[in-house]
């Protein structure tokens, strides 16, 4: 996952790894959650989803913690794609972190949430399946492998250094790191490709004061192209009446 902030909004970027065995995911669609607009894919096995960008300019992306997976039990866990929907409806970061606070986190295996605002203020839900915390203000890139993780995103990480993308504001480059194969086409590549696994789908989000606009590679991204976008109307969160209304609903799903 990438992003940069821009003077209106942000452009976010995020490939999917998944294990071949999965089924091929669902196309984005709009969708609604408390009457709340968001533009994302489904996972197809399990109904969730990784991403989701909402009419207030936030985004939502799960990242999972493989090295922090808990041990097989007899417990029957809850996917981890519905904790996207839970939070696709969210306003704000302060509303996003009294959700993250009222979860039953051992219904979840380890994860980690990433939720981004229309002014481009973020935050990191951690869950490593024994405490939870909250980072902010992050800085990309951000990245997971359940192989050599610890070198796979020292690797990724140096070519996004390299290709000085830190002050790099234009699409393209972000679309052609995230379809890049340094140093090969294998575990270590942004584009990854493995026996098992591989990157199958690359999903960029553009908000601005214009709207959200949601575009999605069906496919690795080294071969699959950018499809067009669904696009959808920008509702300003700092609206005082909104804002209550979605206060009152934060406190009523709480209480649930």
């Amino acid at each position: 996952m990438t992003w940069f902030v821009k003077e209106d909004g942000y452009e976010l970027f995020f490939n999917r790894d998944e294990r071949k065995s999965r089924r091929r995911a669902d196309l984005p669609t709009s969708q609604s959650n408390h009457d709340v607009q968001y533009l994302s894919p489904t996972d197809a096995d399990a109904g969730g989803t990784w991403i989701a960008a909402n009419q207030f300019g936030v985004t939502v992306c799960l990242l999972n913690h493989y090295q922090f997976e808990q041990i097989e039990t007899y417990k029957r866990w809850t996917s981890r794609g519905e904790i996207v929907r839970r939070f696709a409806s969210t306003s704000s970061l302060t509303d996003a972190e009294k959700l993250f606070d009222s979860l039953d986190l051992g219904d979840y295996r380890a994860f980690r949430m990433f939720i981004i605002d229309h002014r481009g203020d973020n935050r990191l839900c951690v869950w490593d399946g024994h405490s939870a915390r909250i980072e902010r203000d992050l800085k990309t890139p951000k990245s997971s492998s359940s192989v050599d993780a610890k070198h796979v995103k020292s690797v990724r990480k140096d070519l996004f250094a390299n290709l000085n993308l830190v002050k790099s504001k234009k699409v393209d480059d972000y679309i052609n790191y995230h379809a890049s194969h340094f140093p090969s086409r294998s575990k270590e590549s942004v584009c990854m490709h493995r026996d098992d696994a591989s990157t199958v789908s690359l999903s960029h989000v553009s908000v601005s004061s214009e709207g959200i606009r949601f575009r999605y590679a069906d496919g690795s991204p080294c071969q699959a192209i950018l499809g067009s976008a669904l696009a959808m109307a920008f509702v300003e969160p700092n609206d005082k009446n909104q804002l209550i209304e979605n206060e009152r609903e934060v406190a009523r799903r709480i209480a649930l």
